[in-house]
């Protein structure tokens, strides 16, 4: 079995990967390989496709069918001697539903953080970012890697969202990616209701034990005593190698933004939590 696992990232994938890797008959990978950036690579890589597939659906369904096919996924699981293979990836959210048609014995599950805390922890004005999933300040100078990583990103490509690119900020720009990525999410969601786990980033934080199990349970695939316990001690061991922000935000709280930033962000969560409270009084099973 396959499990996609999308977010708008800063909602500790390396973390869930990384902890669910330490669990018998489970290889969890991060954006395609393991051990996160040091690992090897277990699936083509489709990180510079990513702005491809937000731009085109027909681009989304060519790179599935060639990269994340059925047959590639079969072969992951064989080769490493697992029953579940799961891909903990910010590509995800423009790819899932594609995997989903692709690939009937796929399930997904889609991480929604608060915006407010998204944009704060994913925006940064100087210094190296570590984990550069958002937008920086357009005048903040990025290495080789934060340019590589901000190649495939999602941006506007056309309307009036394109037109306000140029003249926005960070802030204003993560409030667009929270918007768009979510947004995306949500249509998977929709469209695969018994297929598509939802979790919510704070009830993570609070009890991930509880959350992956009751996760892993739900696609079929239910950790007996052993297992259980190996997942508990491999998140205390993995939170101790966790990508944390490390020197407090460069963002401060909402209160101290732009009228027009908290317009955006009101606007933006208004429009996501609605869509995410619909969707969970549809879900069937």
């Amino acid at each position: 079995m396959f499990l996609a696992i999308a977010s708008t990232g800063r909602t500790a994938t390396s973390y869930i990967a990384e902890a669910l890797n330490m669990v018998t008959g489970i290889a969890a990978l991060h954006e395609g390989h393991l051990g996160n950036d040091a690992g090897p690579d277990i699936l083509p890589l489709v990180n510079l496709e990513n702005f491809q597939c937000f731009k085109s659906t027909e681009r989304a369904r060519e790179v599935v069918a060639a990269k994340r096919n059925d047959e590639i996924l079969s072969t992951a699981c064989g080769t490493l001697g697992v029953d579940l293979l799961v891909d903990v990836a910010y590509y995800n959210s423009v790819l899932i539903t594609q995997i989903l048609r692709q690939v009937p014995s796929a399930r997904a599950a889609v991480i929604i953080r608060d915006c407010e805390s998204f944009v704060r922890s994913a925006t940064w004005f100087t210094g190296t970012d570590p984990m550069p999933v958002g937008w920086p300040d357009p005048s903040k100078n990025l290495d080789a890697r934060e340019k590589f990583i901000g190649l495939g990103r999602l941006r506007p490509f056309a309307g009036d969202d394109l037109s306000a690119w140029s003249k926005w900020g960070a802030i204003e720009r993560n409030i667009w990616l929270w918007r768009v990525t979510n947004n995306l999410l949500c249509d998977t969601w929709e469209c695969f209701p018994n297929r598509v786990q939802q979790i919510d980033f704070g009830d993570f934080t609070r009890n991930p034990s509880a959350v992956l199990e009751g996760l892993l349970s739900t696609i079929g695939h239910p950790l007996d005593a052993v297992r259980t316990g190996q997942l508990d001690e491999a998140l205390v061991e993995a939170r101790s190698r966790q990508n944390e922000r490390f020197g407090g935000y460069q963002v401060g709280t909402a209160d101290t933004w732009t009228a027009g930033q908290r317009g955006l962000l009101s606007e933006a969560t208004t429009e996501i939590n609605g869509r995410v409270e619909k969707l969970r009084g549809q879900r069937t099973g």
